[in-house]
């Protein structure tokens, strides 16, 4: 099990999403767990899946210390089990780490290889570096501004007023389509080049 739990610095926007969502009442067996929006195959906390988009538009790794990431305005009292979002992410930040590092076997110094990996695999264990590092970084690139356009988080912000209309650069359906069309590119670009199995890469990332 791997919970995330304290105070989250989010973004403004991403405040409003949170606000918007109804309070799940656990006693009522009537009542759904509270989402925000959900993909075709299966629902997502709206952090998580900001933080998912931010990562595969930004396609940077996330610095070691919490000093360097941008500090939000707004908090959030986050605590979320994300024991299959974690592994998902990790998966792509190892293959950034080695898009970056190179791989092990023309590395020229390879105990400094190992003792680096070992570092940033021990960032990837500490629930405390996701909430105050590796979250609030990817919320601050999905909360960027795109080619002149508004932000992703301003526009699923936004997206509470569309129903049944698919509303391009507003809508769920919309936003949620666009998130896909980044994850492919993302695996396109990193994964595939990477893992050599293009069959295997892809089955695993759209469970």
């Amino acid at each position: 099990m791997f919970r995330i739990k304290g105070n989250l610095q989010v973004p403004d926007a991403m405040k409003e999403i949170i606000n918007s969502i109804p309070p799940f009442d656990e006693k009522s067996p009537h009542t759904e767990p509270p989402v925000y929006i959900g993909s075709f195959k299966q629902k997502i906390d709206p952090v998580l899946l900001c933080t998912l988009f931010g990562l595969y538009k930004s396609q940077e790794l996330p610095p070691i210390d919490k000093e360097e990431v941008a500090l939000f305005s707004k908090y959030h009292d986050f605590n979320v089990e994300i024991g299959g979002f974690a592994d998902v992410i990790n998966h792509f930040l190892f293959c950034l780490w080695v898009k970056k590092n190179g791989a092990p076997d023309k590395c020229a110094d390879i105990m400094k290889y190992r003792e680096e990996l070992y570092a940033f695999t021990k960032k990837l264990l500490d629930p405390d570096y996701y909430r105050t590092v590796v979250i609030p970084f990817y919320l601050s690139k999905a909360n960027e501004q795109e080619s002149g356009t508004s932000s992703f988080i301003h526009r699923l912000a936004g997206s509470d007023a569309v129903k049944m209309e698919i509303a391009k650069d507003s809508s769920p359906e919309f936003l949620a389509c666009e998130f896909a069309s980044a994850q492919n590119e993302f695996i396109n670009n990193f994964i595939v080049p990477l893992g050599g199995d293009q069959s295997g890469t892809h089955s695993k990332t759209k469970d």
